[in-house]
């Protein structure tokens, strides 16, 4: 038990000794020791150009894999040297002063730069807020077409055709009386309406009603009589039937910037 518990010891005590610290760029030169004789590695924040004084040539194996990391070994102490790295895209100059020591712990260094964290968050956030922009800009055709043709086939085509996309959600779907006054008479002539589906897409909102004609009347379908603020209404026939026939009634696509809870109870301004 002695013996587990001293290997246990070593070995805690070895991943500590070999543990990466962690060194924060505030502007100021750094001072890095390192051990003599021991390779230590150097992360930077981004890709750097070394200048190494030529006073270390001789005293300094230098090793750079990539232009982010240097693994460095002193052959023999010396004195404080400045290290001069200055970054590839020209934002920042980093200084490091380095020193040799025999009895320096050999510890990796990973160099940390506020400014660029702050930066690299700031740009994925502005990422984030514009991939509903380039996923728009990228589409064969206006969002609302899209979003129309995603609806009809969500409802109108067989369950091997259904379509999917990953820009259009669907959204639950909010109900409204039957005789709501959704759409303003022609000829005196009275409609039934239910929402039958709902979706979300491009920062546009759809909304499918079904639109069922209750007088004895064959109408045209008329999208300009519809109530509410619709940037864009599409009806899934052109023509009603008469109450109890077989072409009484059809979907009206509606297309809001808004809900349509709140669309409906907005002027028309958009249509």
């Amino acid at each position: 038990m002695k013996k587990l518990l001293i290997l246990f010891f070593l070995f805690s005590y070895s991943l500590v000794a070999q543990a990466d610290r962690t060194q924060v760029w505030n502007n100021n030169p750094i001072t890095i020791i390192i051990p003599v004789g021991e390779e230590v590695r150097i992360t930077f924040p981004t890709d750097v150009s070394l200048q190494i004084p030529a006073a270390l040539v001789q005293s300094l194996e230098s090793l750079a894999p990539n232009q982010q990391i240097v693994y460095w070994k002193a052959k023999e102490p010396f004195d404080k040297a400045r290290v001069i790295a200055p970054s590839t895209d020209n934002e920042t100059v980093y200084l490091i002063d380095l020193v040799a020591q025999d009895n320096a712990i050999a510890e990796s260094i990973i160099i940390e730069d506020p400014d660029r964290v702050i930066a690299q968050h700031n740009n994925d956030v502005t990422n984030a807020d514009s991939a509903t922009e380039v996923s728009t800009a990228e589409l064969s055709d206006p969002p609302e077409i899209v979003l129309t043709r995603f609806a009809s086939q969500s409802l109108y085509a067989p369950r091997r055709l259904m379509p999917v996309n990953p820009d259009i959600a669907a959204m639950p779907v909010v109900q409204m009386p039957s005789n709501f006054p959704l759409m303003r008479s022609q000829q005196g002539e009275q409609y039934r309406f239910s929402v039958v589906g709902a979706w979300s897409g491009y920062g546009l909102h759809i909304t499918a009603i079904l639109l069922i004609n209750e007088s004895q009347l064959t109408l045209p379908v008329n999208p300009g009589l519809v109530q509410g603020n619709f940037t864009h209404i599409t009806p899934q026939h052109l023509q009603l039937g008469p109450k109890g026939s077989l072409e009484d009634r059809t979907t009206l696509y509606l297309v809001s910037d808004a809900p349509f809870s709140a669309a409906i109870q907005e002027d028309g301004y958009g249509y």
